[in-house]
């Protein structure tokens, strides 16, 4: 047994997916809590995206974890482990409620693939250490930074499993470091999210909101796509030249011609996003913002519940952005 293999590892160097500046056991910013309504500020404690990515030959790695509060809004699919994943392979291990050392099996892989291991999203869980068991572990390499704000479908509803959420896949495809700020029943476009957004020093950013504006705060056309237009704004005041992919939503058929209580109905709301970007950048002449139209990237059959896309469905979505998104990351970032 070698001496790496009883070194025990501070899990801070390992942990992904969240800003610098997070709240302890959230995915926003403490100053941003106070102004950013309350469903995001509870949306933020789901750990969506959030893990620890390591390297190395440890066959297996015992964590010490602290069991928390419920969180509000986890995917309903996704089951209360910790979750190993290299490429395609998986482990899993259940986490008592009242915490402590958990043994995690990792895949079998190169010494150089990263593994990745996702928290539980329905408790909040504190991992206070890492030893590797039978070999060693050091913290993946880190990518450039890819902030991703959006709704439930951007957090990762309905997946089976974590890391299968479509910003998730892009980001391993194109080797980036994903920070998710999806919020399950919220993302409405908020100037204070703008705001994190646009402070988070993002190589990247991929906005994807706006289905919340049809029944979560129901809106009209008007209203979202002045909201579109001071989002992007506020976001460039923050961040000048970091390229922006706009996603507009994708299809609700129980939404698409049914008017809310403003008697705008889905599909208008979604033409309105789309022609705020397109005016945004008209006016502007701002060439690093892409819009991505979402309302035929999804068939319905492809909707787990209506609403949020199944595992199938969040990788057709990946499979349609990753290309977007390579394209607007500057060559020198990813090298």
């Amino acid at each position: 047994m070698s001496s790496d293999t009883l070194r025990v590892h501070d899990p801070a160097p390992f942990f992904r997916g969240t800003l610098p500046e997070s709240a302890p056991g959230s995915r926003i910013p403490a100053a941003a809590s106070g102004k950013l309504p309350t469903d995001t500020v509870a949306a933020a404690r789901v750990p969506a995206g959030v893990h620890l990515a390591l390297v190395g030959t440890a066959t297996a790695v015992d964590i010490a974890v602290l069991g928390g509060e419920r969180t509000s809004v986890p995917a309903p699919t996704v089951a209360e482990v910790l979750l190993a994943r290299c490429g395609t392979a998986t482990t899993k291990v259940s986490v008592p409620v009242s915490g402590g050392v958990v043994r995690l099996p990792l895949p079998e892989r190169d010494p150089d693939e990263i593994v990745r291991i996702h928290l539980p999203e329905a408790v909040e869980t504190e991992v206070e250490a890492l030893l590797p068991v039978d070999g060693s572990i050091v913290p993946a390499p880190r990518g450039p930074r890819w902030v991703v704000y959006g709704d439930s479908i951007v957090q990762g509803w309905s997946v089976t499993e974590p890391g299968l959420a479509w910003p998730s896949l892009v980001a391993n495809e194109l080797g980036l470091d994903l920070v998710n700020l999806g919020f399950a029943g919220a993302a409405r476009g908020e100037l204070p999210a703008a705001d994190v957004v646009g402070r988070s020093e993002a190589t990247a950013v991929a906005l994807a909101w706006g289905t919340n504006a049809w029944s979560s705060v129901p809106t009209d056309s008007w209203a979202v796509a002045e909201t579109m237009r001071l989002f992007l704004r506020a976001v460039r005041q923050g961040s000048p030249m970091t390229p922006i992919v706009v996603v507009s939503p994708i299809v609700r058929p129980a939404a698409e011609d049914t008017p809310n209580r403003f008697d705008t109905t889905h599909r208008a709301l979604r033409g309105a996003l789309e022609d705020a970007v397109h005016a945004y950048v008209d006016s502007t002449g701002d060439s690093r913002v892409t819009l991505v139209p979402g309302g035929e990237l999804v068939s319905p059959e492809h909707l787990a519940d209506g609403i949020h896309p199944d595992d199938t469905g969040h990788r057709i979505i990946a499979d349609a952005l990753a290309p977007a998104v390579a394209a607007s990351i500057p060559a020198a970032a990813t090298i």
